[in-house]
């Protein structure tokens, strides 16, 4: 499965309740940010362990094991980030590439593959931290995926109309009936992010 990566800024185009010195990473417009067309490692494995080599410390029983307490957090709107390698009841974030065991249903895996996506980015400075204090005025480069800053909807096949989820939260609170037999399952997600501002 491979993913377009899509910045949309969409309060900015629309230019409402954002200053301009709270924009802080500058997209100002609708524009292609990654292609996983493009990227050796997503389809890759060993490529993606060589960029990222912490898999290593992460890849074991008692590192699993140890993300089911952010499975049970992020099922409370809280993902743990200090857990940088797990993603909730989605499962490892580990290895950053595009492969997976699969079979856990469309939703879930891809909300898996959408926060790899994330974190890859994160971890090559492509997507930056926009959260906390010491992002309070422009982004700063987080080399592990700042969990809390991000929130999903569903777009596709059946939306999320009036809610949002974080990442890790179960697929039983969010997911069911989210996709259409037999129609094409290709989840479309919009991924909302949290931008502190300092205003002066």
């Amino acid at each position: 499965m491979h993913y377009h990566y899509y910045a949309f800024p969409l309060l900015i185009m629309l230019d409402m309740f954002i200053k301009e010195s709270c924009n802080a990473d500058g997209y100002m417009d609708l524009d292609i940010m990654y292609l996983s067309e493009v990227d050796p490692t997503w389809n890759n494995d060993e490529l993606a362990f060589f960029t990222n080599p912490e898999a290593a410390a992460v890849a074991n029983p008692i590192a699993a094991t140890a993300c089911t307490a952010d499975a049970i957090s992020s099922t409370a709107g809280k993902p743990l980030k200090q857990l940088f390698w797990c993603a909730g009841s989605w499962g490892a974030l580990y290895p950053l590439s595009g492969n997976q065991n699969g079979g856990k249903g469309v939703i879930r895996d891809s909300s898996l593959l959408t926060t790899r996506v994330l974190a890859a980015l994160h971890r090559r400075g492509l997507a930056w931290k926009t959260m906390g204090s010491d992002a309070m005025c422009r982004g700063v480069i987080s080399p592990t995926l700042p969990k809390t800053q991000y929130k999903f909807t569903l777009l596709h096949p059946v939306p999320e109309t009036n809610s949002s989820h974080v990442i890790g939260e179960s697929a039983l609170t969010w997911g069911l009936s989210r996709t259409i037999p037999s129609i094409g399952q290709d989840p479309i997600y919009t991924i909302w992010r949290w931008n502190d501002c300092c205003n002066n």
